[in-house]
């Protein structure tokens, strides 16, 4: 039997077709968009959308809010103490996301050095079978000098090994305490001793008032 179609059947498209034909244009629609995002985007503006396409690349399994932990040393002792608005974990790699942290690592005398940043990732080091935090925007130290007085350190970027009480950062770093400041760029701290190392264009001024 032969059947003769009319010339708005033969023109209407299949539906398997138009539904393949929308979904590419979709594609195209949403690469156009990301493209022009990107491309008119400051440097901080792109850092922020690609942490969101990294967040959004798993799901989480599991937030905790208001979080307080003390960490203490097989003799008892108060070792180090964390404190975050929200931690999330993501299972596949494993790490947290941790928003405005706030850490006190502590001394054999008991002294403490306070650190506050905006935002920062927890991850373990393979390598050194421990765990690792990268803290960055609006990063803060405070403690205390050799000669007692109070120090604040400023850096953008600080990476910290609570068990060994280690921190270092390869960014711009600011030291101010009464009568001096010092910039570097780039610092290494063993907080056991106390010593602070500047790694490169060490500055130092002094106030002479």
């Amino acid at each position: 039997m032969n059947t003769t179609l009319s010339k708005s059947a033969r023109n209407k498209p299949e539906p398997g077709k138009t539904n393949l034909r929308n979904h590419f244009l979709a594609i195209f629609l949403l690469s156009g968009i990301m493209y022009y995002l990107l491309d008119s985007a400051t440097d901080e503006e792109i850092l922020d959308i690609t942490r969101l396409l990294d967040l959004q690349s798993q799901d989480y399994d599991y937030f905790m809010a208001n979080v307080d932990t003390v960490h203490y040393t097989a003799d008892g002792v108060s070792d180090y103490r964390f404190q975050a608005v929200r931690v999330t974990h993501f299972p596949n790699p494993e790490y947290s996301i941790i928003e405005a942290p706030h850490f006190m690592l502590y001394g054999e005398d008991n002294a403490a050095w306070e650190i506050n940043s905006g935002s920062g990732r927890i991850e373990l080091d393979t390598q050194r079978n421990q765990e690792r935090l990268e803290l960055n925007e609006n990063v803060i130290i405070s403690g205390i000098a050799a000669d007692g007085s109070p120090i604040n350190i400023y850096t953008d970027s600080l990476t910290i090994y609570p068990e060994e009480k280690s921190m270092s950062s390869q960014s711009n770093v600011l030291f101010e305490a009464d009568g001096f400041s010092s910039t570097s760029t780039g610092i290494n701290a063993d907080l056991n001793i106390n010593v602070f190392r500047q790694l490169a264009n060490g500055q130092l001024q002094y106030d002479n008032e």
